[in-house]
């Protein structure tokens, strides 16, 4: 859609303007997220940085951390205590593995913290990143990637207390709440490129971009409210294009270095699907596991995606490739390669969609940091 002052009055549930892919394209994207082969990143000296990660206590995020910390990062680990009934390592364990990591490579300065939060809850993000922020400290690398796979509802509706559908509100709510609460922080970066790398999929291809469906009103969950996670990874990946756009058009020097990237960690063996033990059956759930396992990678081959975008050259702004007009930034990353996203992250009418819908849920639609970023309606491109 060519830019237009009608764009900023398009109703939310009008038709978008461009053809959407069809089935056999997409399935051939998500087949090409199914790659299994080892790969590498490079060494990086981390000293005196400072990265907040989510979800990091385990699979790909504590893997990321254990490698940063090797690299002489300093460390927020921003995960919830595991409830009683999961079996995952506890961040208070996850801080000390770090720490070894750390000192194990000469890093006897780093700092590595576990600070609590829980991405169900949007008043205890915001204030997570609040709290982050009268530190004082700059921030040089945030990691979102909390998530969860599938709904404790099955394929019915799962509202937080915030009264958002939960796959909603983890996988992509939380992130867009945490990252404009952080944005103070990276911009007092000293680095030429402070990223943000948000946790996407794959699956994003299989995404339905029906904003009247942001919290189940459709009905169409698919299994194990798959479908929830499968819209939600299309709404961040399309959210984060136009935050990268927003950055670069901002008034405000500091927001203009700042690049952000969404990554797909290939079919990770991760405890991201959970499985409801109520409504699948003993079976499927085996077949699954059983699948995961022959075709998957390892959490440290998960974790090289998220590397790969928050350190290497590739990624920093100025660089080849990414969207037009974005400086090199809001690519999409299928591991360690550059891939095309959905078409929705290039259309402006689809990204100013998913922005204003974003601040409306968060009620930031007046705040200082939507304002500085453009406000509510089409920024143009200078």
């Amino acid at each position: 859609m060519t830019f237009s002052d009608d764009i900023n009055s398009i109703s939310y549930d009008a038709p978008l303007s461009f053809a959407e892919p069809d089935q056999a394209w997409r399935r051939q994207k998500v087949l090409a997220g199914n790659r299994a082969t080892d790969l590498t990143v490079p060494d990086v000296d981390l000293r005196g940085k400072w990265a907040l990660i989510s979800g990091s206590n385990s699979g790909i995020g504590r893997e990321t951390a254990l490698r940063m910390a090797s690299w002489g990062a300093n460390l927020i680990l921003a995960c919830r205590k595991p409830p009683q009934q999961r079996q995952e390592p506890h961040p208070k364990n996850v801080v000390d593995e770090c720490l070894v990591k750390a000192r194990t490579e000469g890093h006897k300065l780093s700092e590595i913290e576990w600070w609590e939060v829980d991405m169900t809850d949007l008043e205890n993000v915001a204030n997570l990143g609040k709290r982050y922020c009268e530190t004082g400290r700059p921030l040089d690398m945030l990691l979102n990637n909390a998530g969860m796979g599938d709904s404790p509802a099955g394929d019915g509706v799962f509202k937080t207390k915030d009264g958002f559908e939960i796959v909603h509100q983890v996988n992509f709510l939380s992130h867009v709440d945490l990252t404009l609460h952080l944005l103070p922080a990276l911009s007092l970066s000293t680095s030429s490129s402070p990223r943000i790398v948000f946790t996407t999929s794959c699956f994003h291809y299989l995404g339905r971009f029906d904003l009247r469906n942001l919290n189940g009103e459709l009905n169409d969950a698919g299994l194990e409210g798959s479908n929830y996670y499968k819209n939600n990874k299309l709404w961040l990946q399309t959210w984060l294009t136009e935050f990268q756009y927003r950055l670069l058009n901002s008034p405000i020097d500091s927001h203009r270095k700042v690049v952000c990237h969404g990554v797909h960690p290939g079919y990770v063996r991760t405890n991201v699907w959970r499985l409801n033990k109520d409504t699948f059956l003993p079976w499927k759930t085996k077949l699954l596991q059983t699948l995961a396992w022959v075709l998957g990678i390892d959490s440290q081959q998960g974790s090289l995606a998220l590397l790969h975008a928050a350190t290497s050259d590739e990624a920093a702004l100025g660089r080849p490739g990414g969207q037009e007009g974005m400086s090199g930034g809001a690519k999409y990353f299928n591991r360690l390669d550059e891939a095309d996203p959905m078409p929705h992250t290039k259309d402006k009418d689809a990204r100013l969609r998913i922005w204003r819908k974003a601040a409306e849920e968060l009620k930031m639609t007046s705040s200082d940091v939507i304002g500085q970023l453009g406000g509510m309606n089409a920024v143009r491109g200078v």
